[in-house]
């Protein structure tokens, strides 16, 4: 279950940040920056739901990153 952290579980996920940003094809420090804001920009989403299914990490889609973000946005009001 994705709490209010955002999308930084789903970032968790991978092996390591290095992983992530490999697979995103993003430098370290970006893939550092969206864990520390919880946040994976919307024009990565497609990069992150693909690099999960070839990485059998079955938790990740599309619905569970904009559920992450719906999260966030209810917390907030």
């Amino acid at each position: 279950m994705i709490e209010t952290s955002g999308h930084m579980h789903i970032i968790d996920l991978w092996p390591s940040l290095s992983d992530f940003a490999e697979d995103l094809n993003v430098r370290y420090g970006t893939a550092k920056a969206m864990r520390r804001r919880g946040s994976i920009p919307p024009e990565y989403w497609l990069a992150v739901v693909e690099s999960a299914a070839l990485r059998n990490i079955n938790e990740v889609s599309l619905e569970s990153l904009a559920r992450a973000v719906a999260r966030i946005q209810e917390a907030a009001e």
